[in-house]
Formats: C-alpha cells, sequence, structure tokens
C-alpha cells in the first residue's frame, strides 16, 4: 500500500519527478519520450509541473513506498468559468516495482477524490494507440471520443492517438468495485 499525498511544493520532488520522466523512456515512452530526455528537458519538465500546481491550474499526486516516491499523476483543472467540469489527466506514472499491485486502483482513487473536490465531473486523458497507457485507461472504461492519426512521431513513425473521457462518479463506483472484487470483498450496494 502506497501512502500518497497532493504536495503543494512540487520542487520537493523534484529529483523524483525527473528521474521517472527518464525511467518512462526506456518503458514504452509512456511519457511522451522516445529516448532519455536531457537534463534540461528534463528542468522543463518540472518546471511546468511546478507552474501549473503554484498557479492554481493543476495538481501533482506523489504515492509513496519504503523505497520512496513510486507513482506521480499530475491533473490539469480547466479554468474557464464554463468548463470548470472537466480536467485532464496529464501524465501519470507508476514504477516497476508497484505494478501489478493495487497501485494503479489507488492512484485512480486519489484522482477521483480530488477530482470530485474540486468539482470536477469528467477526466479526459490522451494517449497514443495501443500503448500500455492506452490499454490500462481503458481497463478502467475510459472511452474514446476522437482520434488523431498523426498524434505522435516516433523515428519516423507515425502513430494515432485517443482522446478518452470518463465520468469522475462511474470511474470512482468502478474502482471501488475493483478494489472489493480484489481482496475478496463482497459487492455493497
Amino acid at each position: 500500500m502506497l501512502t500518497w499525498h497532493w504536495p503543494v511544493d512540487v520542487r520537493a520532488h523534484e529529483k523524483d519527478l525527473a528521474r521517472m520522466l527518464a525511467a518512462s523512456a526506456a518503458d514504452d515512452g509512456i511519457l511522451g519520450y522516445a529516448e532519455t530526455p536531457s537534463e534540461a528537458q528534463q528542468a522543463g519538465f518540472v518546471d511546468g509541473v511546478e507552474q501549473l500546481v503554484s498557479g492554481g491550474g493543476g495538481h501533482l499526486l506523489i504515492g509513496e513506498d519504503g523505497e520512496g516516491v513510486a507513482a506521480m499523476c499530475v491533473m490539469k483543472t480547466n479554468g474557464m468559468p464554463n468548463c470548470r467540469h472537466l480536467a485532464e489527466v496529464m501524465k501519470a506514472y507508476l514504477e516497476p516495482r508497484v505494478r501489478g499491485t493495487s497501485a494503479v486502483y489507488q492512484l485512480v482513487e486519489q484522482v477521483c477524490a480530488k477530482a470530485t473536490e474540486v468539482g470536477v465531473e469528467t477526466l479526459t486523458i490522451d494517449v497514443r494507440e495501443d500503448s500500455k497507457a492506452h490499454r490500462v485507461w481503458s481497463r478502467f472504461g475510459f472511452t474514446s471520443y476522437g482520434v488523431l492519426d498523426d498524434y505522435a512521431r516516433v523515428d519516423g513513425t507515425s502513430y494515432r492517438g485517443h482522446y478518452m473521457r470518463h465520468g469522475v462518479r462511474e470511474l470512482a463506483a468502478s474502482v471501488a468495485e475493483r478494489t472489493r472484487a480484489r481482496s475478496g470483498g463482497a459487492a455493497v450496494s
């Protein structure tokens, strides 16, 4: 079980965020980098997360275990008055050591709780077609509302991307049900 928190001080996790971004390159480029990002790119990523959080435009979720930071997720809220019910899951990453555990369920539970707290009713995400992220979010019930044929380019190859959505209330209920099933508990109506 991980310990989760939404830090206001992004700099306190600067090295962990940069490390996960770099590790993701060798992990199917899950965070958008096919090659290990340079130090400048890593710093730019951390700067962007810091600006988002300090400017009130989003939130950073950190999950830790006895070995340190093992998970992160960046959720960008929408500042437009007519669109405050929407938020984007921009980046999410689990260290390989916590995959296959309940960590992904915990992460989604935490995101749903924060989304509900700040008045978000719909989560969106964009992912490369047939990537690990696409498979994971699809299993959680995210559905495509649009496809972009030239979404990402890696080594001269173009990949399709899916723009996906899920209602927060429905996602939270689905995760709670899956968590009960994983733990062998009975469903509660």
